[in-house]
């Protein structure tokens, strides 16, 4: 059982005929969803996200859950089942699948994205994938799961209805209340409500929108605003939204080609994610509609719309190199409308406002929230978290998806609507959790950390790694060479010394005298010891450390390099 992962402070905590819950990701932060539910010797994984590194973590590209406490489960774990199909619940797979080879469940559109994830790092023959679809269920010996519609920012996302010999638990996956949707169906109140009836033993529940009063405007709403938009621009069109928002993105093409104008697609993911949705028949273009991004020249300004990848500033995206001069296919002219039509995730803001600095310095016009309605969000406000909470009617409640005050304000959003205190848990990554006939108990921890993907090292960089990065951007590197005869420890080059992010290239003051010292520290070192390289080195380091201490208060990266000769 999960309960053999913990620390001897907790030995048989568990209890048979309790299931037990560990999340790996996603109760602490935005991103990086997982939880592994287990109920005797089966155990279920629900989604297996990824999330974008931290400012300090310097170098990497992303951060994955740590399974390492699942790896001695392996065999006992039946499946992966995801609840859609954004990266923060399914972009972890590529580096997961490898370690666990288990079959994975979702939705026809998560599923298809998947595949395309896989084939990109050559592991689609890796395992079994399988589409369910809402109203389905999906069968073990202990779980028996049920996937519920639900709205949100991607289409057919699902909630879980999870059945146990322990009792029943919802999973809300993401989810908004949306009374009229672009396309899909709604969210399948009338199911949670007869949930809630047969009496729904825990609810975890969304929390990344707690924070926000009221509901979550329907994406009607916005396809008005965008029909203004578009007949407002003079010139050319250009938005930039998440690549998986698919119903908006067939909503800017329908309204396009309503008021004239022809679409070009600029970037992979967004290119990828079209011809998906394409194939399995969610997105419908018209077949004049649609036209090569090279070819936009040709057509005038007014009839023109580019969707493009880049609303959070990342630097290579298409709007990135369009706002810096390098797209081989657009340059911003006066006329020019750029809507941004997503959220500015936090920690994106310096980068998002240097986008829109740049592209306002060409003239762009910006729409962009707050100064214009161009977004809505796929997840749901307080109003929506208390319908939900109120429809299911939970014995118990665990809030998820969020950093630490969004599960807090959610979980004090629950007792509002009359959930006790001693039924409601706030739970981090890590934490091991029992529901059974006694209620919710906290079992301790499971030894637990963060996978740091760096280009293709998956874990090769560790918290050391990043401490020295840091390190170096703060302090700087000084790069010392001396030549020494091996024989008689004389001293026959150097020294010479390098400099990185210490001082200006020109400070030849402090240069010098950091020449100077190393010289008479190696001059005051008898011959014969100085082929004692370690020693050396070590007389060296302590030298330089102690100057620039004392002159720039730094504390720079000392290399020292012995040259036999």
């Amino acid at each position: 059982m999960l309960t053999e992962q913990l620390v001897e402070t907790f030995p048989g905590a568990g209890t048979p005929a309790g299931v037990r819950l560990l999340p790996l990701g996603g109760l602490g932060e935005i991103g990086m969803n997982l939880m592994a539910l287990e109920y005797e010797n089966e155990i279920i994984i629900v989604d297996c996200g990824l999330m974008f590194p931290e400012p300090y973590m310097l170098g990497v590209d992303i951060v994955i859950p740590d399974i390492s406490s699942l790896l001695q489960r392996q065999k006992d774990i039946r499946a992966i089942i995801l609840t859609h199909g954004h990266e923060d619940h399914i972009g972890a797979l590529p580096f997961i699948l490898p370690q666990l080879e288990v079959p994975v469940y979702g939705t026809e559109l998560t599923i298809a994205m998947v595949r395309r994830r896989l084939e990109e790092h050559n592991l689609e023959e890796l395992c079994e994938l399988n589409v369910i679809s809402p109203g389905e269920t999906l069968e073990t010996a202990n779980f028996s799961v049920e996937f519920i519609a639900v709205v949100h920012s991607i289409p057919q996302g699902v909630a879980l209805a999870i059945t146990t010999p322990a009792g029943l638990i919802i999973h809300s996956g993401d989810f908004k209340i949306d009374y009229t949707p672009l396309a899909g169906p709604k969210t399948d109140l009338n199911r949670f409500a007869e949930l809630g009836r047969q009496g729904v033993d825990l609810l975890l529940a969304d929390s990344t929108n707690v924070e926000n009063r009221g509901s979550a405007t329907s994406e009607i709403e916005l396809r008005k605003a965008f029909s203004e938009h578009l007949a407002a621009a003079p010139g050319r069109v250009i938005i930039t939204l998440f690549s998986s928002n698919l119903n908006r993105i067939q909503e800017i093409i329908r309204l396009s080609r309503e008021q004239g104008r022809r679409v070009a697609i600029l970037g992979r993911s967004l290119h990828n994610n079209t011809l998906i949705a394409r194939e399995i028949g969610i997105l419908k273009i018209p077949g004049d509609t649609l036209i090569d991004i090279e070819d936009i020249g040709f057509y005038p300004h007014d009839q023109v719309t580019v969707i493009t990848t880049g609303s959070q500033g990342e630097p290579f995206s298409g709007l990135s190199l369009i706002a810096s001069n390098k797209s081989k296919w657009i340059r911003i002219e006066p006329d020019d409308t750029v809507i941004f039509s997503s959220r500015f995730i936090p920690g994106n803001e310096k980068a998002i406002s240097g986008l829109l600095n740049r592209l306002s310095r060409q003239g762009a016009r910006l729409l962009y929230q707050p100064i214009a309605f161009t977004h809505v969000s796929g997840h749901a406000c307080r109003e929506e978290l208390k319908l939900l909470i109120n429809l299911v009617k939970p014995r118990h409640f665990i809030p998820i998806h969020g950093e630490y005050r969004h599960l807090d304000l959610h979980a004090r959003l629950a007792g509002e609507l009359g959930i006790p205190a001693e039924h409601t848990l706030v739970a981090t990554d890590g934490e091991l959790i029992e529901l059974n006939e006694k209620g919710l108990l906290r079992l301790g921890r499971v030894e637990y950390g963060k996978i740091l993907i760096d280009g293709k090292g998956v874990g090769e960089i560790d918290f050391a790694t990043l401490h020295d990065r840091r390190h170096l951007s703060h302090n700087g590197m000084i790069l010392i060479v001396v030549g020494i005869n091996e024989s008689s420890g004389e001293i026959v080059y150097g020294p010479e010394l390098t400099t990185r992010g210490v001082v200006a290239d020109d400070n030849e003051t402090i240069i010098e005298e950091a020449r100077r010292l190393v010289s008479e520290t190696l001059e005051a070192i008898p011959a014969p010891e100085r082929r004692d390289w370690i020693e050396l080195k070590t007389s060296l380091r302590r030298c330089l450390k102690k100057y620039f201490r004392t002159i720039l208060e730094k504390k720079p990266i000392i290399l020292p390099v012995i040259i036999e000769l």
